[in-house]
Protein backbone atom coordinates (compact mmCIF):
# COMPACT_ATOMS: atom_id res chain seq x y z
CA UNK A 1 0.00 0.00 0.00
CA UNK A 2 3.14 2.22 0.92
CA UNK A 3 4.06 1.66 -2.34
CA UNK A 4 1.54 2.38 -4.60
CA UNK A 5 0.67 6.14 -2.72
CA UNK A 6 4.64 6.51 -3.37
CA UNK A 7 4.23 6.04 -6.70
CA UNK A 8 0.78 8.03 -7.23
CA UNK A 9 2.78 11.04 -4.38
CA UNK A 10 6.01 10.85 -7.14
CA UNK A 11 3.64 10.81 -10.86
CA UNK A 12 2.18 13.77 -9.16
CA UNK A 13 4.97 15.65 -8.61
CA UNK A 14 6.28 15.53 -11.76
CA UNK A 15 3.69 15.78 -13.59
CA UNK A 16 2.99 11.95 -14.94
CA UNK A 17 -0.95 11.14 -15.43
CA UNK A 18 -1.25 8.46 -12.28
CA UNK A 19 -3.65 6.08 -14.70
CA UNK A 20 -1.31 6.17 -17.36
CA UNK A 21 1.20 5.08 -15.26
CA UNK A 22 -0.22 2.19 -13.39
CA UNK A 23 -2.06 1.06 -16.35
CA UNK A 24 0.68 -0.37 -17.70
CA UNK A 25 1.39 1.88 -20.47
CA UNK A 26 4.97 2.38 -21.43
CA UNK A 27 7.26 4.80 -19.86
CA UNK A 28 6.99 8.77 -21.01
CA UNK A 29 9.98 9.45 -24.19
CA UNK A 30 13.05 11.41 -23.54
CA UNK A 31 10.84 14.61 -24.79
CA UNK A 32 8.22 13.60 -22.03
CA UNK A 33 10.65 14.12 -20.07
CA UNK A 34 12.13 16.91 -20.84
CA UNK A 35 9.03 18.83 -21.11
CA UNK A 36 7.76 17.68 -17.26
CA UNK A 37 11.02 18.89 -15.76
CA UNK A 38 10.81 22.25 -17.61
CA UNK A 39 7.02 22.26 -15.99
CA UNK A 40 8.47 21.33 -12.63
CA UNK A 41 11.25 23.82 -12.86
CA UNK A 42 8.59 26.39 -13.84
CA UNK A 43 6.01 25.26 -11.02
CA UNK A 44 9.48 26.28 -8.57
CA UNK A 45 10.11 29.67 -9.70
CA UNK A 46 6.87 30.53 -9.35
CA UNK A 47 6.56 29.36 -5.52
CA UNK A 48 9.39 31.89 -5.67
CA UNK A 49 7.98 34.67 -7.23
CA UNK A 50 5.04 34.28 -4.60
CA UNK A 51 6.89 34.30 -1.59
CA UNK A 52 9.27 37.18 -2.60
CA UNK A 53 5.95 39.07 -3.35
CA UNK A 54 4.58 38.28 0.12
CA UNK A 55 7.89 39.05 1.53
CA UNK A 56 7.44 42.58 0.06
CA UNK A 57 3.60 42.31 1.34
CA UNK A 58 4.69 42.13 5.16
CA UNK A 59 7.44 44.28 5.09
CA UNK A 60 5.12 46.96 3.66
CA UNK A 61 2.72 46.78 6.14
CA UNK A 62 5.45 46.91 8.94
CA UNK A 63 6.55 50.02 7.43
CA UNK A 64 3.19 51.46 7.26
CA UNK A 65 2.43 50.79 10.83
CA UNK A 66 6.01 52.13 11.90
CA UNK A 67 5.11 55.70 9.45
CA UNK A 68 1.50 55.39 11.65
CA UNK A 69 3.72 55.47 15.09
CA UNK A 70 5.59 58.47 13.86
CA UNK A 71 2.79 60.53 12.64
CA UNK A 72 1.04 60.08 15.89
CA UNK A 73 3.83 61.33 18.01
CA UNK A 74 4.31 64.29 15.25
CA UNK A 75 1.05 64.71 16.11
CA UNK A 76 1.14 65.01 19.51
CA UNK A 77 3.72 67.67 19.29
CA UNK A 78 1.88 69.91 17.04
CA UNK A 79 -1.03 69.68 19.57
CA UNK A 80 0.51 71.47 22.62
CA UNK A 81 1.25 67.93 24.59
CA UNK A 82 4.97 67.66 23.78
CA UNK A 83 6.72 68.23 27.24
CA UNK A 84 9.13 70.62 26.10
CA UNK A 85 6.54 73.42 25.70
CA UNK A 86 3.56 71.94 27.61
CA UNK A 87 5.60 70.77 31.20
CA UNK A 88 2.95 67.78 31.15
CA UNK A 89 5.46 65.32 33.17
CA UNK A 90 3.02 63.42 35.16
CA UNK A 91 3.59 63.44 38.87
CA UNK A 92 4.46 60.33 40.82
CA UNK A 93 1.23 60.98 42.95
CA UNK A 94 -1.13 61.24 39.82
CA UNK A 95 -4.49 62.57 40.31
CA UNK A 96 -5.53 61.39 43.40
CA UNK A 97 -7.68 63.55 45.48
CA UNK A 98 -5.71 65.69 47.57
CA UNK A 99 -6.42 68.28 49.98
CA UNK A 100 -7.89 71.78 48.67
CA UNK A 101 -4.66 73.30 49.92
CA UNK A 102 -2.07 71.17 48.99
CA UNK A 103 -0.43 72.42 45.94
CA UNK A 104 1.54 69.58 43.69
CA UNK A 105 4.01 73.10 43.25
CA UNK A 106 3.98 74.81 46.44
CA UNK A 107 4.01 72.04 48.82
CA UNK A 108 4.84 69.10 47.58
CA UNK A 109 7.96 69.61 45.26
CA UNK A 110 9.67 73.04 46.91
CA UNK A 111 12.27 73.04 49.34
CA UNK A 112 12.48 74.44 52.87
CA UNK A 113 13.22 78.06 53.19
CA UNK A 114 16.44 77.13 54.66
CA UNK A 115 17.47 74.36 51.88
CA UNK A 116 16.33 77.95 49.15
CA UNK A 117 19.04 79.94 50.72
CA UNK A 118 21.89 77.58 49.16
CA UNK A 119 23.15 77.91 45.48
CA UNK A 120 20.75 78.42 42.63
CA UNK A 121 22.04 76.68 39.77
CA UNK A 122 21.38 73.15 39.68
CA UNK A 123 24.59 70.50 39.35
CA UNK A 124 25.43 68.21 36.56
CA UNK A 125 24.50 65.53 39.01
CA UNK A 126 20.52 66.41 38.33
CA UNK A 127 21.06 65.75 34.30
CA UNK A 128 20.39 61.78 34.69
CA UNK A 129 17.12 62.33 35.94
CA UNK A 130 16.19 63.97 33.05
CA UNK A 131 13.48 61.86 31.29
CA UNK A 132 14.06 60.66 27.75
CA UNK A 133 11.68 62.45 25.77
CA UNK A 134 9.42 59.21 24.53
CA UNK A 135 8.45 58.70 28.15
CA UNK A 136 7.78 62.17 28.90
CA UNK A 137 5.55 62.05 25.67
CA UNK A 138 3.54 58.89 26.60
CA UNK A 139 3.04 60.66 30.25
CA UNK A 140 1.89 63.06 28.77
CA UNK A 141 -0.41 62.23 26.62
CA UNK A 142 -1.82 59.93 29.39
CA UNK A 143 -1.93 62.85 31.25
CA UNK A 144 -4.08 64.89 28.53
CA UNK A 145 -6.45 61.98 28.91
CA UNK A 146 -7.41 62.01 32.64
CA UNK A 147 -7.21 65.76 33.03
CA UNK A 148 -10.58 67.44 32.97
CA UNK A 149 -10.65 68.84 29.77
CA UNK A 150 -12.15 72.98 29.80
CA UNK A 151 -12.50 75.25 26.94
CA UNK A 152 -10.97 78.18 26.75
CA UNK A 153 -13.60 81.29 28.00
CA UNK A 154 -14.26 84.19 25.82
CA UNK A 155 -11.75 86.29 27.74
CA UNK A 156 -8.93 84.21 27.01
CA UNK A 157 -8.69 86.42 23.63
CA UNK A 158 -8.95 89.29 25.15
CA UNK A 159 -6.18 91.76 25.81
CA UNK A 160 -4.38 91.60 29.27
CA UNK A 161 -5.73 94.37 31.54
CA UNK A 162 -3.06 96.82 33.18
CA UNK A 163 -2.95 95.56 36.82
CA UNK A 164 -2.92 97.72 39.67
CA UNK A 165 -2.21 96.92 43.43
CA UNK A 166 -5.43 96.13 45.21
CA UNK A 167 -5.67 95.85 48.90
CA UNK A 168 -8.22 92.80 49.88
CA UNK A 169 -7.15 92.95 53.38
CA UNK A 170 -5.55 95.21 56.07
CA UNK A 171 -1.98 94.79 54.31
CA UNK A 172 -2.64 92.65 52.18
CA UNK A 173 -2.42 94.28 48.76
CA UNK A 174 -2.62 91.69 45.10
CA UNK A 175 -1.89 92.61 41.85
CA UNK A 176 -2.31 90.29 39.15
CA UNK A 177 -4.32 87.03 38.80
CA UNK A 178 -3.33 84.26 36.39
CA UNK A 179 -4.80 81.09 35.31
CA UNK A 180 -2.12 78.00 34.75
CA UNK A 181 -2.38 75.08 33.38
CA UNK A 182 1.36 74.09 33.11
CA UNK A 183 0.76 71.76 35.64
CA UNK A 184 -1.63 68.20 35.57
CA UNK A 185 -3.32 70.21 38.03
CA UNK A 186 -4.26 73.26 37.10
CA UNK A 187 -4.07 76.26 39.06
CA UNK A 188 -5.60 80.35 39.92
CA UNK A 189 -2.07 82.21 41.07
CA UNK A 190 -2.50 85.29 42.78
CA UNK A 191 0.48 87.70 43.00
CA UNK A 192 0.31 90.06 46.05
CA UNK A 193 2.28 91.55 49.02
CA UNK A 194 1.25 90.74 52.41
CA UNK A 195 2.98 90.80 56.23
CA UNK A 196 4.20 88.30 56.84
CA UNK A 197 2.95 87.90 60.53
CA UNK A 198 0.52 86.29 60.60
CA UNK A 199 0.63 83.95 57.98
CA UNK A 200 -1.64 85.56 55.34
CA UNK A 201 -4.84 83.63 54.51
CA UNK A 202 -7.18 83.80 51.20
CA UNK A 203 -10.00 82.02 49.27
CA UNK A 204 -10.69 81.74 46.27
CA UNK A 205 -14.47 81.72 45.19
CA UNK A 206 -15.89 79.85 41.67
CA UNK A 207 -18.71 80.43 39.61
CA UNK A 208 -19.77 77.46 37.97
CA UNK A 209 -21.30 78.69 34.46
CA UNK A 210 -23.76 76.02 33.62
CA UNK A 211 -25.22 75.75 37.78
CA UNK A 212 -23.95 78.95 38.59
CA UNK A 213 -22.99 76.86 41.81
CA UNK A 214 -20.06 79.06 44.03
CA UNK A 215 -17.31 76.78 44.15
CA UNK A 216 -14.10 77.38 47.07
CA UNK A 217 -10.37 76.78 46.90
CA UNK A 218 -8.58 77.58 49.96
CA UNK A 219 -5.20 79.11 48.72
CA UNK A 220 -1.24 77.65 49.79
CA UNK A 221 0.93 80.46 49.85
CA UNK A 222 4.40 80.12 48.57
CA UNK A 223 6.88 83.31 49.72
CA UNK A 224 9.43 84.06 46.97
CA UNK A 225 12.96 83.84 48.74
CA UNK A 226 14.01 87.31 48.23
CA UNK A 227 11.74 88.82 50.40
CA UNK A 228 14.35 88.94 52.95
CA UNK A 229 12.42 88.85 55.76
CA UNK A 230 10.90 92.40 55.36
CA UNK A 231 7.86 93.64 56.53
CA UNK A 232 6.22 93.31 53.65
CA UNK A 233 6.99 89.96 51.54
CA UNK A 234 6.46 88.83 47.81
CA UNK A 235 4.14 85.65 47.70
CA UNK A 236 2.28 83.04 45.09
CA UNK A 237 -1.12 82.22 46.61
CA UNK A 238 -2.29 79.03 44.54
CA UNK A 239 -5.87 78.04 44.53
CA UNK A 240 -6.53 74.64 43.12
CA UNK A 241 -9.58 74.76 40.43
CA UNK A 242 -12.17 72.36 42.04
CA UNK A 243 -12.80 69.43 39.67
CA UNK A 244 -16.60 70.53 40.00
CA UNK A 245 -15.99 73.33 38.23
CA UNK A 246 -17.58 72.97 33.76
CA UNK A 247 -15.56 76.59 33.08
CA UNK A 248 -12.49 77.96 33.19
CA UNK A 249 -13.00 81.59 35.08
CA UNK A 250 -12.95 84.97 33.73
CA UNK A 251 -12.87 86.48 36.82
CA UNK A 252 -12.56 85.30 40.34
CA UNK A 253 -13.54 86.66 43.77
CA UNK A 254 -10.69 86.76 46.36
CA UNK A 255 -11.83 86.90 50.71
CA UNK A 256 -9.73 86.22 53.48
CA UNK A 257 -10.79 85.18 56.72
CA UNK A 258 -11.96 89.13 58.34
CA UNK A 259 -13.96 89.76 55.03
CA UNK A 260 -15.56 86.50 55.16
CA UNK A 261 -16.66 87.60 59.27
CA UNK A 262 -17.89 90.66 57.91
CA UNK A 263 -19.75 90.34 54.18
CA UNK A 264 -18.91 89.31 51.16
CA UNK A 265 -19.76 92.31 49.57
CA UNK A 266 -16.13 93.03 51.04
CA UNK A 267 -14.45 90.50 48.91
CA UNK A 268 -12.33 91.90 45.70
CA UNK A 269 -12.81 90.54 42.31
CA UNK A 270 -10.29 89.62 39.99
CA UNK A 271 -9.74 89.43 36.37
CA UNK A 272 -8.15 86.21 34.93
CA UNK A 273 -5.23 86.43 33.10
CA UNK A 274 -4.19 83.56 30.74
CA UNK A 275 -0.69 82.25 29.54
CA UNK A 276 -1.27 80.38 26.34
CA UNK A 277 1.51 80.57 24.18
CA UNK A 278 0.61 82.20 20.98
CA UNK A 279 1.84 80.55 18.00
CA UNK A 280 3.45 77.91 19.45
CA UNK A 281 4.79 75.53 17.04
CA UNK A 282 6.00 78.43 15.11
CA UNK A 283 9.67 77.40 16.04
CA UNK A 284 11.07 80.38 13.74
CA UNK A 285 10.00 82.83 16.56
CA UNK A 286 11.71 80.72 19.39
CA UNK A 287 14.74 83.84 19.35
CA UNK A 288 11.93 86.42 20.13
CA UNK A 289 12.54 87.86 23.86
CA UNK A 290 11.26 90.72 25.58
CA UNK A 291 12.48 92.57 28.96
CA UNK A 292 11.46 93.18 31.88
CA UNK A 293 12.69 96.53 34.30
CA UNK A 294 12.23 96.33 37.97
CA UNK A 295 10.18 99.56 38.97
CA UNK A 296 11.26 103.14 37.86
CA UNK A 297 11.04 106.08 40.17
CA UNK A 298 13.27 109.16 40.88
CA UNK A 299 15.15 110.89 38.61
CA UNK A 300 16.29 108.73 35.44
CA UNK A 301 18.24 110.57 32.56
CA UNK A 302 15.47 110.50 29.63
CA UNK A 303 18.71 110.02 27.24
CA UNK A 304 19.56 106.95 29.18
CA UNK A 305 16.25 105.35 28.69
CA UNK A 306 16.34 105.92 24.93
CA UNK A 307 19.59 104.59 24.58
CA UNK A 308 18.73 101.72 26.37
CA UNK A 309 15.33 100.85 24.52
CA UNK A 310 17.36 101.25 21.17
CA UNK A 311 20.66 99.20 22.32
CA UNK A 312 18.10 96.65 23.24
CA UNK A 313 16.31 96.53 20.24
CA UNK A 314 19.54 96.53 17.84
CA UNK A 315 20.46 93.34 20.21
CA UNK A 316 17.04 91.74 19.82
CA UNK A 317 14.62 93.06 21.92
CA UNK A 318 11.04 93.03 20.66
CA UNK A 319 9.24 94.18 23.97
CA UNK A 320 9.71 95.56 27.10
CA UNK A 321 7.92 95.98 30.40
CA UNK A 322 8.22 98.91 32.30
CA UNK A 323 6.53 99.57 36.20
CA UNK A 324 5.89 103.08 36.70
CA UNK A 325 6.28 103.84 40.82
CA UNK A 326 7.46 107.53 40.60
CA UNK A 327 8.55 108.12 37.23
CA UNK A 328 8.97 111.76 36.05
CA UNK A 329 6.55 113.11 33.22
CA UNK A 330 9.55 113.47 30.57
CA UNK A 331 10.17 109.63 30.67
CA UNK A 332 6.59 108.86 30.53
CA UNK A 333 6.29 111.07 27.61
CA UNK A 334 8.49 108.72 25.75
CA UNK A 335 7.80 105.51 27.10
CA UNK A 336 4.23 106.85 25.89
CA UNK A 337 6.18 107.25 22.22
CA UNK A 338 6.55 103.35 22.41
CA UNK A 339 3.80 102.54 24.04
CA UNK A 340 1.89 103.83 20.42
CA UNK A 341 4.51 101.96 18.66
CA UNK A 342 3.47 99.09 20.46
CA UNK A 343 7.02 98.26 22.08
CA UNK A 344 7.02 99.12 25.71
CA UNK A 345 4.30 98.46 28.18
CA UNK A 346 3.74 100.69 31.37
CA UNK A 347 2.00 99.24 34.02
CA UNK A 348 1.28 101.09 37.11
CA UNK A 349 3.04 100.07 40.67
CA UNK A 350 1.14 101.89 42.86
CA UNK A 351 2.47 101.06 46.12
CA UNK A 352 0.38 102.57 49.24
CA UNK A 353 1.83 105.20 50.97
CA UNK A 354 1.55 103.18 54.23
CA UNK A 355 4.66 101.20 52.77
CA UNK A 356 7.94 102.35 53.26
CA UNK A 357 11.34 101.72 51.08
CA UNK A 358 12.59 100.12 54.62
CA UNK A 359 9.37 97.63 54.52
CA UNK A 360 10.11 96.24 51.61
CA UNK A 361 13.12 94.59 49.22
CA UNK A 362 13.69 96.86 46.63
CA UNK A 363 9.99 98.52 46.19
CA UNK A 364 9.02 94.57 45.74
CA UNK A 365 10.97 94.05 42.66
CA UNK A 366 10.47 90.18 43.26
CA UNK A 367 7.00 90.30 42.48
CA UNK A 368 7.52 92.84 39.71
CA UNK A 369 9.67 89.82 37.90
CA UNK A 370 6.79 87.66 38.63
CA UNK A 371 3.82 89.18 37.14
CA UNK A 372 6.10 90.46 34.25
CA UNK A 373 6.85 86.60 33.58
CA UNK A 374 3.11 84.99 33.40
CA UNK A 375 2.39 88.36 31.60
CA UNK A 376 5.26 87.54 28.84
CA UNK A 377 4.57 83.86 28.78
CA UNK A 378 1.28 84.33 26.09
CA UNK A 379 3.20 85.92 23.68
CA UNK A 380 7.48 85.81 24.09
CA UNK A 381 9.67 82.69 24.24
CA UNK A 382 12.02 84.16 26.22
CA UNK A 383 12.48 87.37 28.89
CA UNK A 384 15.41 88.89 30.17
CA UNK A 385 15.30 90.58 33.59
CA UNK A 386 17.43 93.84 33.57
CA UNK A 387 18.37 96.98 34.99
CA UNK A 388 18.78 100.15 32.88
CA UNK A 389 22.37 100.49 33.16
CA UNK A 390 23.03 96.38 32.18
CA UNK A 391 23.16 95.14 28.92
CA UNK A 392 23.11 91.20 27.70
CA UNK A 393 25.85 91.56 24.47
CA UNK A 394 26.54 88.28 22.75
CA UNK A 395 29.94 88.15 21.76
CA UNK A 396 30.06 85.54 19.12
CA UNK A 397 26.75 85.95 17.46
CA UNK A 398 25.14 88.95 15.89
CA UNK A 399 21.94 89.26 18.47
CA UNK A 400 20.27 87.70 21.29
CA UNK A 401 18.29 85.86 18.84
CA UNK A 402 20.75 83.80 17.07
CA UNK A 403 22.36 83.31 20.18
CA UNK A 404 19.83 81.85 21.87
CA UNK A 405 19.10 79.53 19.00
CA UNK A 406 22.65 78.18 19.37
CA UNK A 407 22.70 77.60 23.19
CA UNK A 408 19.27 76.83 24.02
CA UNK A 409 18.42 72.84 24.78
CA UNK A 410 15.48 70.76 25.67
CA UNK A 411 16.33 70.70 28.63
CA UNK A 412 16.98 74.31 29.69
CA UNK A 413 14.86 76.37 31.44
CA UNK A 414 16.86 80.03 31.19
CA UNK A 415 20.37 81.02 30.68
CA UNK A 416 22.21 83.37 33.64
CA UNK A 417 25.34 85.09 32.39
CA UNK A 418 28.24 86.76 34.07
CA UNK A 419 28.71 90.14 34.44
CA UNK A 420 31.54 92.86 34.21
CA UNK A 421 31.35 96.83 35.52
CA UNK A 422 32.25 99.24 33.03
CA UNK A 423 33.25 102.09 34.89
CA UNK A 424 31.02 105.43 34.46
CA UNK A 425 33.64 107.65 36.10
CA UNK A 426 36.27 106.89 33.60
CA UNK A 427 34.76 108.84 30.17
CA UNK A 428 36.48 108.88 27.12
CA UNK A 429 36.18 112.39 25.60
CA UNK A 430 35.04 111.49 22.22
CA UNK A 431 31.57 114.06 22.51
CA UNK A 432 29.17 111.27 22.43
CA UNK A 433 25.96 111.68 24.16
CA UNK A 434 25.98 107.70 24.25
CA UNK A 435 27.14 106.36 27.44
CA UNK A 436 28.00 103.04 25.39
CA UNK A 437 29.76 104.78 22.75
CA UNK A 438 31.97 106.74 25.32
CA UNK A 439 32.78 104.40 28.00
CA UNK A 440 35.18 101.42 27.25
CA UNK A 441 37.22 101.08 30.47
CA UNK A 442 35.92 97.30 32.27
CA UNK A 443 36.55 94.99 34.98
CA UNK A 444 38.95 92.29 34.05
CA UNK A 445 37.39 89.57 35.61
CA UNK A 446 33.65 88.79 35.79
CA UNK A 447 31.15 88.84 38.69
CA UNK A 448 30.10 85.01 39.09
CA UNK A 449 27.41 86.07 42.03
CA UNK A 450 25.87 89.09 40.43
CA UNK A 451 24.43 87.41 37.15
CA UNK A 452 21.45 88.07 34.84
CA UNK A 453 19.48 85.76 33.39
CA UNK A 454 17.35 84.74 30.13
CA UNK A 455 14.54 82.85 30.94
CA UNK A 456 11.77 80.76 28.67
CA UNK A 457 8.48 81.70 31.23
CA UNK A 458 6.42 78.82 30.86
CA UNK A 459 9.61 76.59 32.71
CA UNK A 460 9.89 78.77 35.58
CA UNK A 461 7.59 79.09 38.64
CA UNK A 462 9.71 81.72 40.82
CA UNK A 463 12.44 83.78 39.37
CA UNK A 464 15.15 85.81 41.09
CA UNK A 465 16.57 88.77 40.28
CA UNK A 466 19.98 87.19 39.84
CA UNK A 467 19.49 84.02 39.55
CA UNK A 468 16.79 81.11 38.60
CA UNK A 469 15.44 79.92 41.92
CA UNK A 470 13.15 77.25 40.61
CA UNK A 471 11.84 75.65 37.25
CA UNK A 472 8.07 74.53 36.64
CA UNK A 473 9.73 70.94 36.94
CA UNK A 474 12.49 69.17 38.64
CA UNK A 475 14.03 67.90 34.63
CA UNK A 476 14.11 71.39 33.49
CA UNK A 477 17.99 73.27 34.88
CA UNK A 478 19.82 76.52 34.18
CA UNK A 479 22.78 76.86 31.55
CA UNK A 480 25.62 78.35 33.03
CA UNK A 481 26.50 80.22 29.66
CA UNK A 482 30.46 80.75 29.54
CA UNK A 483 31.46 84.29 29.57
CA UNK A 484 33.30 84.20 26.01
CA UNK A 485 29.68 83.52 24.50
CA UNK A 486 27.90 86.75 26.28
CA UNK A 487 28.28 88.65 29.68
CA UNK A 488 26.16 91.61 30.96
CA UNK A 489 27.53 95.25 30.59
CA UNK A 490 27.09 96.48 33.63
CA UNK A 491 27.20 100.27 33.37
CA UNK A 492 28.01 102.22 37.03
CA UNK A 493 30.86 103.96 39.25
CA UNK A 494 33.02 101.49 39.57
CA UNK A 495 33.70 102.43 43.19
CA UNK A 496 29.90 102.04 44.07
CA UNK A 497 29.75 98.54 43.24
CA UNK A 498 29.82 95.31 46.11
CA UNK A 499 32.93 93.78 46.71
CA UNK A 500 31.51 90.48 45.49
CA UNK A 501 30.36 91.80 42.30
CA UNK A 502 34.15 92.22 40.95
CA UNK A 503 37.47 91.44 42.90
CA UNK A 504 37.88 94.81 44.12
CA UNK A 505 36.99 96.69 41.07
CA UNK A 506 40.88 96.84 40.37
CA UNK A 507 42.89 95.83 37.06
CA UNK A 508 40.52 97.74 34.25
CA UNK A 509 41.01 97.46 30.74
CA UNK A 510 39.74 97.99 27.58
CA UNK A 511 36.77 96.64 25.71
CA UNK A 512 35.02 98.21 22.51
CA UNK A 513 32.55 95.42 21.48
CA UNK A 514 29.95 97.92 21.77
CA UNK A 515 31.39 100.29 19.00
CA UNK A 516 30.20 98.05 16.33
CA UNK A 517 26.66 99.03 17.00
CA UNK A 518 27.47 102.86 17.46
CA UNK A 519 26.44 104.46 13.88
CA UNK A 520 23.13 102.50 13.87
CA UNK A 521 22.30 102.80 17.54
CA UNK A 522 23.23 106.89 16.93
CA UNK A 523 20.60 107.47 13.99
CA UNK A 524 18.20 105.68 15.99
CA UNK A 525 18.58 107.30 19.31
CA UNK A 526 18.40 110.90 17.12
CA UNK A 527 14.97 109.74 14.95
CA UNK A 528 13.61 108.81 18.55
CA UNK A 529 14.51 112.24 20.18
CA UNK A 530 12.91 114.23 17.77
CA UNK A 531 10.17 112.16 16.86
CA UNK A 532 9.36 112.28 20.85
CA UNK A 533 9.65 116.21 20.92
CA UNK A 534 7.07 116.27 17.94
CA UNK A 535 4.77 114.18 19.52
Amino acid sequence: MRSIIFVIFRSATFGFSSVEWLSGISPPTETEIMMRSWTHGSLRYRLRKIRVVLLILALGGLFLLLHSQLSSEQRIEQEGVFPVEASSRQEEETLAPRSIATDAVVVASLPSQDARSGPKYHQPSILPSIKPLSNIVSEAVSTRETTKRRNKPWCAKMPQEKSRFREVDKEMLVYSVWFDDRKTQNFIRVLLLSTGNPAPSLTCHFESASTQKVLTSEASFYEHNESYRKRFRNYIASCVIPQELDNIPCFVKISTPNTEKQNHSSSVVFPVGFIDRQHDTDRDKTGQYGICIPPVHGKISVDGVIEFVELQKILGASQFTFYDLAMPDDLRKVLSYYERKGLVRVLPWNLPSYIEKQDIHYFGQPLSITDCMYRSMSHLFFVAFNDLDEFIVPLQHNNISAMLKYIHKDEHCGHCFESVTFDISNVMQNNSRLLTQSVFSRTSEASRLWTKCIVDPRRIFEQGIHHISKQIEEYYHADKVNWDIARVFHYRKCHDSNAAMQPGCSGLEVDKTLQKYGEQLLHNFETTRKAVAES
